[in-house]
């Protein structure tokens, strides 16, 4: 399965959902670089990202820096 028809698929399994927000351009820009060096498609790389930013708001919050200022 190429991976045109994976993403057509994964829009017609309720299994998943689509996510779209803005992000800074530069931020974008290498997101996207690092999913092409790894070979992932966007949502791929989104749900790596998602996944490993769960892991991170679980860890001991002694363990996590406070961004809360630099909002």
């Amino acid at each position: 399965m190429g991976k045109s028809t994976e993403v057509s698929a994964k829009r017609q399994d309720p299994n998943y959902i689509q996510l779209s927000g803005d992000v800074r351009k530069e931020l974008g820009l290498q997101f996207k670089a690092a999913c092409t060096l790894k070979q992932l498609n966007i949502g791929e790389g989104l749900e790596e990202a998602i996944e490993i930013w769960f892991q991170a708001q679980q860890a001991p919050s002694s363990s996590k820096s406070s961004k809360k200022g630099d909002e």
